[in-house]
């Protein structure tokens, strides 16, 4: 978008968060030629990506890791910042478990059901779902009942609630309206794109991790530009301006740009008060409820006996896992995820429990010998503060049509953005820095 560098020279924004979201926002912010200040509360920046390295230089990312075909902007993002991709490695045939059963594939009705969903999220505009006219049918029927009613068979409609509600959203079927998760296939392209490995969401992985490409956009933002370790507690608007209050004073600005999840956007003083209905939506659209965990082992020993380390359950703690080794380093990580009420369980358990169940679960996806890692490594961002859980946040059932239209409208001069704003990628890397460019632009037309 072209700009007026006069109009724009001396506009003043403050951003507060120095996740891809807020960095896209101030990168595009300051190469038009405005004034920017990013606030970010942790001591690092990149929000939900987190990489942490093992031996034999192995790269874990704790958080979001993958990109794939048609998230052009963080692909743009790679080249221009001079890193790489790398393919998530997919040797051997994945694994359904199906009603305690290994098997290739789950049943046909799966791929009926999919294809309803498809053709339904079709029919929605991404930035207005709430205006289809099957809207309040959709917006009050969860996931989980629809499921029951459309799957054929108990078992079907169990996989895909895990798989779509816990494998795209980390929640529970019946905690998701239908409607949103149309929202979501519709801002992907449907759930090919979204379930795919090799030519789908997962399919490439970023060499260094994603916290590398967040470190160098933000070493390309001007001198002085971020403040880390500075949380914002209140943002103040006045007909002359704004300010954003930190633990250690206020950074004055002519706009803010929060780039958070509405959750944690929810969290901050705002005088004047928001409007009830944009408040009323940061009380309605909780965070995921996740749990990554890594086991790591001397080599990935599943590929000898033709196993992928990809695969996918109707039941149990792990929803999903897959073969999260690089192909730099020798050594097999076996990545699983566990979502909503599975994952409350296994917070809830002893550590020395917990291991042995989530261990005892991987033994049943590549056998007996991935009860032996020589590492196991779980990150839970429910417990991190200034996150609160992954992977974003979902509008709950019934509030869509009422609290949507205010997901991305501007107040006053407080904009929006964080990847649940995006009307494409919703979710992912991609959405954020969508999100993050598209309220750069709505501040600099003012």
């Amino acid at each position: 978008m072209w700009v007026d560098r006069g109009v724009v020279d001396g506009l003043r924004v403050v951003v507060v968060g120095a996740g891809f979201s807020g960095l896209a926002a101030a990168l595009a912010l300051s190469r038009a030629g405005a004034q920017v200040r990013v606030l970010e509360a942790r001591d690092r920046v990149g929000g939900r990506v987190l990489t942490r390295w093992l031996p034999e230089l192995t790269q874990l990312d704790l958080g979001a890791q993958w990109i794939g075909p048609t998230q052009d902007r963080m692909y743009a993002l790679v080249a221009e910042h001079g890193l790489a991709t790398f393919a998530s490695a997919s040797i051997g045939a994945p694994t359904v478990l199906w009603a305690g059963a290994p098997r290739a594939e789950p049943s046909t009705q799966v791929s009926r059901v999919l294809g309803l969903l498809d053709e339904y999220a079709a029919r929605l505009d991404p930035a207005a779902p709430w205006a289809t006219p099957e809207a309040a049918l959709w917006d009050r029927t969860t996931l989980g009942g629809w499921l029951t009613a459309t799957a054929g068979d108990d078992v079907t409609a169990d996989y895909l609630g895990r798989v779509l509600a816990g494998g795209l959203l980390a929640t529970g079927a019946d905690e998701l309206s239908l409607l949103h998760l149309l929202f979501y296939l519709r801002s992907a392209g449907g759930t090919g794109p979204l379930l795919g490995m090799a030519g789908g969401a997962q399919q490439d992985r970023i060499v260094g991790g994603p916290p590398a490409l967040a470190e160098r956009m933000a070493t390309a933002l001007p001198p002085g530009a971020l403040t880390l370790a500075a949380p914002v507690r209140a943002i103040e608007q006045t007909v002359d301006g704004a300010t954003a209050w930190t633990d250690t004073g206020r950074v004055d600005g002519d706009a803010v740009v929060v780039a958070l999840a509405p959750a944690l956007a929810g969290r901050i003083r705002y005088d004047p008060p928001l409007p009830p209905l944009r408040d009323g939506l940061t009380q309605r659209m909780p965070m995921g409820s996740a749990l990554k965990v890594h086991a790591v082992y001397p080599e990935p020993f599943w590929r000898a006996d033709g196993r992928s380390g990809v695969a996918t359950s109707s039941a149990g703690p792990l929803t999903e896992t897959v073969d999260n080794s690089t192909p730099t380093s020798p050594l097999g990580v076996l990545t699983g995820f566990s979502y909503s009420t599975d994952a409350a369980t296994l917070r809830g358990m002893s550590l020395a429990r917990r291991r042995r169940c989530l261990l005892e679960a991987l033994a049943g996806v590549v056998g007996p010998r991935a009860e032996d890692p020589v590492d196991l490594v779980e990150y839970d961002w429910s417990a991190d503060e200034w996150t609160r859980g992954c992977f974003s946040g979902a509008l709950t059932p019934g509030t869509w049509r009422t609290y949507g239209p205010h997901l991305r409208t501007p107040v006053g001069r407080v904009y929006w953005a964080g990847t649940e704003t995006a009307t494409r990628w919703s979710g992912y890397l991609e959405g954020a820095v969508r999100a993050g460019e598209r309220a750069a632009a709505e501040v600099l037309a003012g």
